[in-house]
């Protein structure tokens, strides 16, 4: 029964090739994108779920209560050291230290040194971290690694460095020119599901307990270097929720007194991964959304397929009286149509798992990720199509099987079924409206969210953001001898090509931010609000094209001698005029001195936040940026001749340089993705909905061909019959707008509100999906509903 099922299937879709090429294509499309989905949140949903003590295991973050309150998952240097030596419920505790931007050295005997420059590669650890976290080693002890100036690195890093594992063990190399370093260990790479795999270099804890230098600040409660992060391994049997009950008298006991507005928490850490606060920041909400969108994809596709079964329908009345003629039975030709469709689905799972592969590089480019096939050993990738392909089986055969296997085999015979499709046409159509009509709002829907995301980013790149960008370049400046950065600066300027130098510790909008509190002279405490400390020069201003509301601009001085402040911090000290603020005394960080200046706001951080409080003051040996304006049609000659002058001032350092929108462009890596991945199945679901009104279409003009007949004999007009068809679509566009606008309105201002500064959602954008829809629409039934009106009549009523 089953061979005779399939033969026959086979020879239906080879005569009716045009149906199964569109369906087999739009359900093909639908299946990569679910695969691709299924990857991408599985990737997510298993982070760090491989550790064998990973229920036990917990992060620690810290609360800060000022005016508003912040969260991060960073913790001051002294946390590991008391939370062990405080609870006896801590198995074990472990600190990491992000180091970011080091350069590192390798100097082989008879060659010149190799450098590399790793940005977030390298990280201070603790060696307790890898006696609970399951990242084995290949080679060496981690009992070696309790030494100063000792690393352990990945296998990917030492092949990168020495060609081999086995090389790399004993090797040596310097960190930033200075310390020197000896590989004991050789770790395997880690998994791409873990958010401690930014770091592939670890330099041991004991070296910062060893430099003399650090002491301070391995026992400062009063301050937090970014990247410092504290695990704990908790006792069988104890939990975070213990730690969390016992912090309040913990924290009491180990505070600063300039941070009592500090508060500390532990997070299970198989809830980090999709902590906005404490954790790694993955928003859960858009990987869920990112299912929610494959669902619809799929829902859209199996629409496809049930809209063209049925507009085949009536061209198959007959072959099924004919089987009912000759015995059989409605359940056997219900099981022939699904036959059809399992064929299609087959074939539309393996083209879906070629696209798949096609598009999964591009997938990991877009998303950051390293995802594969593993088609020998993916058992759950397995499962996932099975299941997938059963879905689809039924969602896409269900309702053409029973709709046409319900046809009366007298009337089928005279090709006027009076069940099913053809019969039951006021509910048959309906519900081929109801679908086709969801096919719309998923449509309308994906392409709002596609026009809101694209317009806040470019909101965000567009915006005038208080200072000048086109047009500058940041170079770093290595060494801390101030006689290198003048040397630098006047090189520089003699350069053609070059305008403007300021050097600087940061740019005016930068990830690496000090912030530490301000208190007016005369006042009995520090403000309840973070400051953004800047350290500039005097051409700081100019090259931002940054204007002054108030005083002057600094005076030259390799030392902190005055403040610039900016209106921000005019505006929460009470000044309502900028003016009244100059000449006041001003306590950063335990230095008082006047305020010369009020600079206009601008923004130092993403669109995400709002505007800091600034203050700005000289400082020679902070400055470790070089921002330089280059006159942009000579940019070639202008580069290359400041990585010359650089490399002949510091050639034991790798030249980087960075321009300002390249800096800025950063910030909104999270949006960039997202907005590929809304265009890409927007377009996907558009394609995939215009097969539908074309099967849709295709219905309708089987129905409507004597109806058009008719009327054309009668003296219809050519535009009249395309309305005809057109009044159908322009109802279905509007009530599927009607349900799209609301929904979508929800959704995307509640996305909208993650941002301080964000455009409105106005009339336009829906108008603009409305029109999009309804030209889409249009080029898709355009074609039958002109063919249809142009056809000669005679054909349509010989029958009659």
């Amino acid at each position: 029964m089953l061979t005779n099922y399939l033969k026959i299937a086979f020879r239906s879709l080879n005569k009716h090739r045009s149906y199964a090429a569109l369906n087999i294509v739009g359900l093909g499309l639908s299946i990569a994108c679910c695969v691709l989905i299924f990857m991408l949140v599985r990737h997510h949903l298993t982070f760090d779920n491989f550790h064998k003590k990973g229920e036990r295991i917990a992060v620690i973050g810290t609360e800060s209560r000022l005016e508003t309150v912040t969260k991060e998952n960073n913790v001051p240097y002294p946390m590991g050291a008391a939370l062990r030596q405080e609870f006896s419920f801590l198995e074990k505790t472990a600190m990491l230290s992000a180091r970011y931007n080091s350069l590192i050295t390798l100097e082989k005997p008879g060659s010149a040194p190799v450098k590399f420059q790793e940005e977030n590669a390298r990280a201070f650890a603790e060696p307790e971290l890898f006696e609970f976290f399951d990242f084995p080693l290949l080679q060496g002890s981690f009992d070696a690694f309790k030494q100063p100036n000792t690393a352990i690195l990945t296998e990917k890093l030492a092949e990168k460095y020495y060609g081999s594992t086995s090389a790399a063990m004993g090797g040596t190399f310097k960190v930033n020119n200075n310390l020197e370093y000896r590989i004991v260990g050789v770790l395997r790479n880690f998994p791409t599901n873990t958010d401690l795999g930014e770091h592939s270099l670890f330099t041991s804890w004991a070296t910062l307990v060893a430099d003399s230098n650090s002491v301070r600040a391995l026992r400062n409660w009063g301050g937090i270097h970014g990247g410092t992060r504290c695990f704990v391994l908790f006792r069988e049997g104890h939990s975070a929720a213990e730690l969390e009950a016992v912090f309040p008298k913990f924290r009491d006991k180990y505070f600063h007194p300039e941070v009592r507005e500090w508060w500390y928490h532990a997070l299970p850490l198989q809830q980090a991964h999709f902590d906005p606060d404490y954790g790694f920041g993955t928003n859960k909400k858009q990987i869920f959304a990112l299912a929610l969108i494959g669902l619809f994809l799929l829902l859209t596709a199996c629409v496809n397929f049930v809209n063209m079964a049925t507009a085949q329908a009536l061209g198959r009345a007959r072959e099924v009286g004919v089987r009912k003629t000759m015995g059989s039975t409605r359940p056997q030709i219900f099981w022939q149509f699904m036959a059809e469709t399992g064929v299609i689905v087959t074939f539309s799972t393996a083209i879906g798992l070629l696209m798949a592969r096609i598009g999964l590089p591009f997938l990991n480019e877009l998303a950051g990720t390293e995802l594969s096939f593993q088609f020998g050993q993916d058992l759950a990738l397995y499962g996932f199509l099975a299941v997938l392909m059963v879905v689809s089986a039924f969602l896409a055969g269900a309702y053409p099987g029973v709709a046409l296997s319900g046809f009366r085999a007298v009337e089928s015979l005279k090709g006027t079924p009076v069940s099913g499709v053809g019969g039951a046409k006021k509910s048959g159509l309906s519900l081929r409206r109801l679908l086709v009509g969801t096919q719309f709002a998923i449509s309308q829907a994906l392409i709002i969210a596609a026009v809101v995301v694209t317009a806040q980013t470019e909101y965000a790149h567009k915006a005038d953001l208080g200072f000048r960008q086109e047009g500058i370049v940041t170079v770093t400046l290595p060494a801390p001898e101030d006689e290198k950065k003048t040397n630098l600066k006047h090189q520089l300027e003699r350069l053609p090509g070059v305008q403007k130098i300021s050097l600087c510790f940061q740019p005016p909008a930068s990830d690496d931010n000090w912030n530490t509190s301000l208190q007016l002279q005369g006042r009995s405490k520090p403000e309840p609000w973070p400051v953004n400390y800047k350290f500039v020069d005097t051409a700081y201003l100019g090259i931002f094209e940054m204007p002054l509301v108030a005083g002057r601009n600094l005076q030259a001085s390799d030392t902190t001698r005055e403040y610039l402040v900016n209106e921000e911090v005019a505006h929460k000290l009470g000044f309502a005029d900028p003016r009244d603020l100059v000449g006041k005394m001003l306590d950063v960080d335990h230095t008082v001195l006047p305020i010369v200046g009020v600079v206009k706001n601008f923004h130092n951080q993403s669109f995400h936040e709002g505007i800091m409080p600034q203050v700005m003051t000289t400082a020679k040996p902070m400055y470790s940026v070089a921002a330089i304006q280059i006159h942009m049609p000579n940019a070639p000659e202008a580069l290359a001749g400041i990585e010359k002058v650089w490399s002949g001032i510091y050639p034991e350092y790798v030249f980087e340089r960075t321009f300002i929108d390249e800096r800025i462009a950063t910030f909104y890596e999270r949006e960039t993705v997202i907005l590929a991945l809304v265009r890409l199945f927007a377009c996907i679901a558009v394609f995939i909905g215009c097969l539908g009104l074309y099967g849709l279409a295709a219905f309708m003009v089987n129905r409507k061909s004597k109806e058009i007949g008719i009327r054309k004999t009668l003296g219809a007009s050519i535009a009249g019959i395309i309305w005809l068809f057109g009044r159908e679509y322009v109802r279905l566009i509007i009530v599927a707008f009607c349900v799209a606008v609301p929904l979508t309105w929800w959704g995307m201002n509640g996305w909208l509100q993650g941002y301080a500064y964000r455009i409105t959602i106005g009339a336009g954008i829906f108008a603009l999906s409305l029109l999009a829809t309804f030209i889409l629409a249009a080029a898709s039934v355009g074609v039958q509903s002109i063919r249809a009106a142009l056809a000669d009549p005679v054909r349509s009523l010989r029958s009659e």
